[in-house]
């Protein structure tokens, strides 16, 4: 909320300077400062068993803050405990509930590893819980800050020039045979193009899970604004919008065509899964309604808002597993 009114003042004073589109493209180059999401789960990753980490390249240019987590192990349960997760988001007038829970009998049904990307304005930790999931299914996980987001300190890119970075941790780790096949990424809004980067980028990476991905840019900031800044957001006109995110692009050295996962998911030649949903106000089911071809799959879960969808559902699991095996376990 401080964070809001905070925004508010400074929105509602740009507006009337000649400044407010350099102050517009600072606020959304800065996600961590202005536009950060609420945090899904109230409990240190450590408790949860995850390993904080830190990758660098060669030349320590780079560095990718992550979380590391093994898959669970039925040995370390007792019969009576379970993993457990339920998750409640609200995004307009839409709210969400989806629970889970995964008892030891049906831990290791797979092995692997699994890639986790959270969107914009997110952070590595918002992917617990959909590690959850994965860790049970039999996969280990890799949780990675975006850069200028959580623990980042790289300079935000709208999710266009991670894939390297991400291609070499997983070469490290796989040298150091801390992880296996098969690979998979799973990004969610903005980590979905992420996550086709990565996919495109490292031969490693077999297949790839898209949760509610970013539009284009552009098109994806008219349906931001009034999702995140729903006040703010009436003083802005398109006009006004179309500069800020202009200006935000042209620093970070980012195109338009960077941002188009449409045009990556038709390019791509490994299997993908698209889920959307019917009442997600950011990513528009009927957006994505063009695709096709043998390697992409497109499903929707209804009724599901855009935070919402980050998690999977009891009924949502079948789904998932049914194209991980065929399409991932299966070709092993």
């Amino acid at each position: 909320m401080l964070i809001l009114r905070r925004l508010i003042l400074v929105f509602l004073g740009g507006i009337l300077l000649p400044g407010c589109t350099s102050l517009g493209s600072h606020i959304l180059s800065n996600p961590n400062n202005y536009l950060s999401e609420a945090e899904l789960i109230d409990a240190s990753p450590t408790d949860l068993g995850f390993e904080n980490r830190k990758f660098c390249d060669l030349n320590g240019e780079k560095c990718i803050p992550y979380l590391f987590a093994s898959a669970y192990s039925a040995e370390k349960f007792s019969k009576d405990q379970t993993v457990y997760y339920n998750l409640h988001t609200q995004s307009g007038d839409v709210e969400s509930s989806i629970s889970h829970r995964m008892t030891p009998d049906t831990f290791g049904r797979a092995k692997g590893t699994a890639i986790l990307l959270h969107g914009y304005g997110g952070s590595k930790e918002a992917m617990m819980v959909t590690a959850f999931y994965f860790r049970a299914l039999g996969m280990k996980t890799i949780l990675p800050d975006l850069f200028g987001h959580g623990a980042s300190d790289e300079e935000f890119k709208f999710a266009t020039k991670e894939h390297k970075s991400f291609s070499a941790l997983i070469n490290n780790l796989k040298s150091n045979q801390q992880i296996e096949a098969p690979i998979i990424v799973v990004g969610h809004s903005m980590g979905a193009l992420a996550a086709i980067n990565l996919l495109q980028e490292s031969q490693d990476v077999q297949g790839a899970i898209l949760l509610a991905p970013m539009l284009r840019f552009d098109k994806a900031s008219e349906k931001y604004l009034p999702y995140k800044l729903p006040t703010i957001s009436q003083f802005i006109s398109q006009r006004m919008l179309n500069d800020i995110v202009e200006s935000a692009m042209n620093d970070a050295g980012v195109t338009l065509s960077d941002t188009d996962i449409i045009h990556k998911i038709k390019n791509s030649k490994k299997p993908l899964l698209v889920v959307t949903s019917d009442k997600d106000s950011v990513s528009p089911s009927n957006y994505f309604s063009s695709l096709s071809g043998d390697n992409v799959q497109l499903i929707e879960f209804n009724g599901r808002n855009h935070p919402s969808l980050i998690a999977f559902s009891t009924e949502d699991t079948k789904v998932i597993e049914s194209w991980l095996y065929e399409m991932i376990f299966l070709q092993q």
